[in-house]
């Protein structure tokens, strides 16, 4: 991946604190000369003996202690050629080209012996420092990442990030294997799409919680029905929360009023946090850095990727781009035009570009948004009016206003765009939650199955921003379980099921057998068994089948791994089958039947049917629905079972 930090023709273009580019201050010094903006594309032209290249730097990764704001400070001052000798420390940089001078080195000569060769520490495995040089802000702004002990259990047990992120030799997967690839191991982020062909490389959770390898706890999830390990990545329950803020949305369309952002050209970024409210990020990091980051609480959203269930981070953005006859896509308008078409506005909001006045801040939380039909009409108004007065307006373009995954030429008429279900919209990132995991004991499901499946649960309940400001300026939230693609019937069934139902049924069969319990010791020498009846034995078969199935999960299912519960439930499967089979043939049985065996025969024959559904239909709303409507029956026939042997003669006294 070329990337700005180490490669700076990869990565978005330097600008001074007036939004001055780089590549314009080295055209008009005669460093560069060239195609448009000073460049040529290939940079052939470019005076590079002058301010010499950057390569890959070794060191950053394999050395410890690199000076990694030495060598930004040298790439600032266009010493190119010399910055990776300072970030290895080797020397000091007298001189700086920016500042037309030749730069030259003074050497630290404790690095060196008397022969003159270098003498430094490298080391094959990358330190967990020396990773973050690039990782910790960016990670920081998308995804919430501390990197902290306090907030995850792999870097409070010592881990480093080569730990899982394997590489060389280390590497399992052929795909990375090797000494001489180079590659290192990743995950499968949906928003980026940086070698696609090495995703899930990355050391899997199981590889060391499956086996208990180098200490790690094994993952034995008792209780936990094994649907939920299929459907559920091992990050929904273990990011629970996160302990600082991400961004939710960026808007890129007014000019950012708020303290302390440097440089002046990141103000026409505005983030919100998770929170929807603004978030002065750029002002926070210029004057706090990435160190100290402030705690902040909330709980991800959960999302569907590729067939499991994700804590994730849904970017939104609101910006203004082309739309270029016969080219794909959206283009978006070059942020330093952007920005210094605000700088003239606020230098003169009378006269210049005065249509921007309209712009207000509607929902009175500190910061103008675009969200009126006439805010949107006067910004594509000036946007296009300056693109032109300075040459720059593309021939037979449209501008348009995107807003999350739609666009608009007039603010009244909107254009939907095609985007995947985890997207909020195909022009932002979508952001996994991989690291800052929690322990077990702070995990989902740590207090029980109400950790998700009650009303007041966050997992299907929690609100997840849906669509931008409205003409009032109002955000619109909609439930986690309709992001999901759950109907709210559904929800509401599993939440009555697991909330009502499932406590009465399996607490009400326990309550059954006390009961029995009692009697027997009481009145035990006083009673006779009378088994003869079709309905006692088919109350019996019933209640056979409720001990073997999801009773016997319920009372004993915390002693129990998810495995086991998988083979139980297998178990249930074959037992409801020999039990539809075992009431067919007490239905052709000679022997009075009656009312009440036929009623017994219909609540087996409707529960063998709603299983069925269960065992064939995977559909998540479907299931919920008919797993609600198997429970109730399971209620009914057991509390049918259980009426017919108390009182209807499972016991006679003599």
């Amino acid at each position: 991946m070329a990337c700005g930090k180490c490669h700076p023709g990869g990565g978005p273009l330097e600008t001074d604190r007036e939004g001055h580019r780089y590549d314009k201050y080295m055209q008009e010094k005669g460093l560069v000369s060239g195609g448009v903006n000073g460049f040529d594309g290939d940079y052939y032209k470019a005076h590079w003996d002058k301010t010499g290249v950057i390569e890959a730097d070794c060191l950053i990764c394999h050395l410890p202690g690199y000076h990694y704001e030495e060598r930004n400070k040298q790439i600032k001052l266009l010493n190119f050629r010399w910055a990776a000798t300072a970030g290895a420390g080797l020397g000091q940089i007298v001189g700086a080209v920016k500042e037309g001078t030749s730069p030259r080195v003074v050497y630290n000569l404790r690095f060196f012996d008397a022969k003159g060769r270098v003498k430094l520490h490298f080391v094959k495995e990358v330190p967990r420092e020396n990773c973050l040089f690039c990782h910790k802000e960016s990670d920081y702004k998308k995804r919430g990442a501390s990197y902290k002990a306090r907030d995850d259990v792999h870097t409070r047990a010592g881990l480093r990030c080569v730990d899982c992120h394997w590489a060389g030799s280390r590497a399992r997967d052929r795909r990375i294997a090797g000494l001489e690839l180079h590659e290192i191991g990743k995950g499968d982020d949906p928003g980026g799409h940086v070698r696609d062909d090495l995703d899930n490389t990355v050391r899997p959770c199981l590889d060391c919680h499956g086996k208990g390898l180098h200490g790690a706890p094994k993952a034995l999830h008792r209780g936990l029905p094994p649907r939920h390990l299929e459907k559920l990545a091992c990050q929904t329950c273990h990011v629970p929360y996160r302990a600082v803020k991400a961004a939710l949305l960026q808007d890129s369309t007014h000019f950012n009023p708020a303290p302390g952002i440097s440089p002046p050209p990141k103000r026409i970024w505005t983030f919100y946090g998770p929170d929807a409210k603004p978030w002065n990020y750029y002002g926070e990091l210029h004057q706090e850095g990435t160190k100290f980051q402030r705690p902040f609480l909330y709980i991800p959203e959960k999302v569907w990727y590729k067939g499991k269930i994700w804590p994730m981070n849904r970017v939104h953005s609101a910006w203004v781009g082309f739309i270029k006859p016969g080219l794909p896509g959206i283009d978006m308008v070059f942020m330093v035009d952007y920005f210094r078409m605000w700088k003239e506005h606020l230098a003169d909001p009378q006269k210049n570009f005065p249509a921007l006045n309209e712009i207000r801040d509607d929902n009175l939380d500190g910061v103008p948004e675009v969200n009126r039909p006439e805010e949107i009409k006067a910004l594509l108004k000036e946007v296009k009016r300056y693109l032109e007065l300075k040459g720059k307006f593309p021939k037979k373009a449209r501008l348009v206003f995107v807003k999350d995954a739609a666009y608009t030429e007039d603010g009244k008429n909107w254009t939907h765009l095609k985007h995947f279900p985890w997207e909020a919209t195909p022009y932002a990132s979508v952001f996994k939650y991989s690291h800052d995991i929690y322990p077990a004991k702070a995990a989902l499901r740590s207090e029980g199955c109400a950790d998700c499946h009650s009303g007041r649960s966050p997992f299907f309940y929690r609100p997840v921003l849906t669509s931008l400001w409205d003409g009032q300026g109002k955000l619109s939230f909609r439930p986690n379980y309709e992001i999901l693609g759950y109907s709210a019937w559904a929800v509401k069934a599993l939440t009555w099921r697991q909330e009502v139902l499932e406590p009465v049924m399996y607490y009400g069969l326990l309550l059954f057998f006390f009961v029995v319990g009692l009697s027997l010791v009481f009145y035990g020498p006083h009673l006779k068994i009378n088994d003869t009846s079709l309905s006692q034995r088919l109350a019996f078969l019933i209640l056979t089948v409720a001990l073997l199935g999801p009773a016997l999960s319920v009372i004993l299912g915390g002693f129990f791994a998810a495995s086991t519960l998988g083979h139980l439930a297998s178990l249930h499967k074959v037992v409801g089958i020999l039990c539809g089979l075992a009431a067919l043939y007490l239905f052709f049985s000679p022997g009075r039947k009656g009312l009440l065996f036929a009623l017994g025969a219909l609540l087996i024959l409707y529960q063998i049917l709603t299983g069925a559904g269960l065992f064939f239909l995977q559909g998540g709303n479907l299931r919920q629905i008919i797993f609600t409507l198997h429970d109730l029956g399971a209620l009914l026939t057991l509390a049918w079972a259980g009426v017919v042997l108390l009182v209807n003669s499972f016991w006679r006294i003599k």
